[in-house]
Formats: structure tokens, C-alpha cells, sequence
């Protein structure tokens, strides 16, 4: 088993790693990688991400998107296995490579604050000053929980898929009233990013993934098939001079599984208020406007990803109609130095 490790992908290894996640996604049921590391590892671009190719001969085997924290905190990987060569220590390989270049990266000076009591490689509390990896399990497999249960890796985090039906007999949606002084409009391309990226970082500023969002991150994702600028919906108080984006509602129409095929699902990709807008009523307000579009493209369901602790918006989704359906898990682990003697 060989683990090869690159900063931008050609041409033939973009090719094997779409080729391995939609075998993976098709034995699973779920998609391995996220659409952030789909869109880095077809960019090309690098802001310190790396990816390893882990190969039995020529055979891509497994693959890794190893994603470093900037400000010098955990680093993020997401890895998926060939279903044909799982429980043959393809994992394994791809995880000590992680877990290798964690190392690397930290400069290896460090040793974990505190050990686990048994001698494992890694602590069961993360801390600020210790090299630490972080692992998504998307879906929560059987055989990622129990290579995290064996290498002592811990479940930090949870990500809730939920959904609602939008076909006719389904729950009405309330109806929407803005308070006096707003008004909706559509996501103008070239005018409007600046706006909402302000809003966005405002809005999750404590969010480790939406509030790192950048121009070039925003423009990938406009750039993509999906894109569709009507179902983007701002919310803009208009009692100043000038507008001011409030809220806004970006939704996604999931592309089918396979080519010819309806598209069955839409997302509430992104809802994000300013924080001195919070208390109005516009998240709600623009959550129900975003699904209410979904619903007139004819679409039979909605879905959505949001935080299990994120006890708000879990309970406004689902006074919305929403159910979790499906979880994703982040593991994380403290990397333990190398023995010098």
C-alpha cells in the first residue's frame, strides 16, 4: 500500500477520486466527500489543503482531503475507501497519513496535554496547544465508528440532515409578513457578494465552516451548474438612505443522481441574519420564503444540514415541518509526537 500525497490533483487522479466516491456514495447511500473538498479537489487552487491517494499497484484504493486550520487550530480531513477494498488496512494507511502530516505540520515539539490512561496514541480532550486531527464520518458508517473507536478517536461534533415533504398534501408553510421597512428581492451576480459576504461572516462568526467563507469560495460555488440566482432571496431594510441586506436565504436545487434523471430534493443551502437585525422575526421569515420557492419549482422534498447543539435552529426547523433524517460525525483526536530516542 503506497499513500501519496499532493497539493493539487491532475487530471487522471481528479478523474479516480470522482470515479471512488461515486462507487462509495453508491454502496452507502450517502456521499463520502463534501462538496467543499469536491470543489477544492476540482479547482485546483491550494490554500494548504493536500490530498492523499492511497494506491494498491495502480488501483486507487482510498483518498483522503486534508483541510489545516489557518489560525492554528484542529485540522479537518474527510477520507473514503474503495468498497471493494475495504477491511484490507486501506483505511488505516489513509488515517496514519493524516495523522503524519498533522505531525509534520505541527512541527512535532509538542506532546498532547494529556495522555489516555491505556497508552493509546492521543487524548480524549482536545486542547489548544496539542497538534489535533478532526475526521468526518459522513453518514456515520459502521466501519468509520469502529476505526475511531480503535485508534481512540472521539465524537465532537454532529451534523443533522432534515428534511420536509413539499408535495401537496403535505403541511401548509406559515405565511410571511416583513416587518414595516423591508423588502425581498433576488441575488443580483457581480452586485451583491460583497453584501452577503459581510452578512455571512457576521452571522456565523463562530461557525467553523460558513464563517471562513470567501469571495473565491463564494464565486466557485456561483460558477457551478446548480447556481440559480432566483432562488437566492435577500431581505433589505430600506428605511436609510441606501438598502442594507438584513437576511438572506440561499437555496440549492440538488442535482439528480444520475444523468436524465428528475431531480428529486432542494436544500436550504444557507439562511443567515446580521446580528443587529436578530429578533425581527426575518430568519423564519426568509427560511419560509427560500422553501416556498422550492416548492413552486415543483420539487417533492427539502432538506437541510444543521448542528445537533444548535438547539434554536433545530427547533425552528422543525416547527417548519422539518425531520432529521440522517447525521454526520466529526472524530477528533490528539496526534501523539514520535518517540525520539
Amino acid at each position: 500500500m503506497r499513500v501519496d500525497r499532493v497539493e493539487r490533483l491532475d487530471a487522471g487522479q481528479l478523474s479516480a477520486v470522482l470515479a471512488l466516491a461515486a462507487a462509495a456514495e453508491a454502496a452507502d447511500h450517502v456521499p463520502p466527500l463534501s462538496e467543499q473538498a469536491l470543489l477544492v479537489a476540482r479547482d485546483g487552487s491550494t490554500t494548504g489543503s493536500q490530498h492523499f491517494l492511497a494506491y494498491d499497484g495502480t488501483h486507487l484504493a482510498g483518498y483522503a482531503h486534508l483541510e489545516p486550520d489557518l489560525a492554528g487550530g484542529p485540522s479537518t480531513a474527510e477520507a473514503v475507501v474503495d468498497p471493494a477494498d475495504r477491511r484490507q488496512g486501506v483505511g488505516t494507511a489513509v488515517i496514519r497519513a493524516l495523522e503524519a502530516a498533522v505531525e509534520e505540520a505541527d512541527g512535532g515539539a509538542r506532546a498532547p496535554a494529556a495522555e489516555r490512561a491505556a497508552g493509546q496514541p492521543g487524548s480524549l480532550t482536545p486542547t489548544p496547544d496539542a497538534p489535533t486531527l478532526q475526521i468526518w464520518s459522513h453518514g456515520h458508517l459502521d466501519g468509520a465508528r469502529a476505526l475511531a473507536v480503535r485508534d481512540g478517536y472521539v465524537n465532537v461534533r454532529e451534523l443533522w440532515s432534515m428534511h420536509r415533504s413539499l408535495r401537496p398534501d403535505a403541511d401548509p408553510l406559515p405565511d410571511v409578513a416583513l416587518p414595516e421597512g423591508f423588502r425581498t428581492r433576488r441575488f443580483v451576480v457581480g452586485q451583491d457578494e460583497d453584501p452577503w459576504l459581510r452578512v455571512n461572516a457576521l452571522a456565523f462568526a463562530d461557525h467553523p465552516e460558513q464563517g471562513r467563507i470567501t469571495r473565491h469560495d463564494l464565486d466557485l460555488r456561483v460558477a457551478e451548474p446548480w447556481f440559480d440566482a432566483t432562488g437566492f432571496i435577500l431581505i433589505e431594510d430600506m428605511r436609510g438612505p441606501t438598502p442594507v441586506l438584513a437576511a438572506s436565504h440561499w437555496t440549492k436545487v440538488v442535482p439528480a443522481a444520475e444523468p436524465g434523471a428528475s431531480t428529486t430534493s432542494g436544500e436550504v443551502y444557507v439562511v443567515g441574519v446580521d446580528p443587529a437585525y436578530q429578533g425581527l422575526g426575518l430568519g423564519r421569515a426568509v427560511s419560509v420564503l427560500g422553501v416556498a420557492h422550492l416548492r413552486e419549482r415543483g420539487l417533492p422534498r427539502v432538506m437541510l444540514y444543521v448542528d445537533a447543539d444548535n438547539s434554536a435552529a433545530v427547533a425552528t426547523y422543525g416547527q417548519l415541518g422539518f425531520t432529521r433524517f440522517a447525521v454526520d460525525v466529526m472524530y477528533s483526536r490528539v496526534v501523539r509526537p514520535p518517540v525520539r530516542r
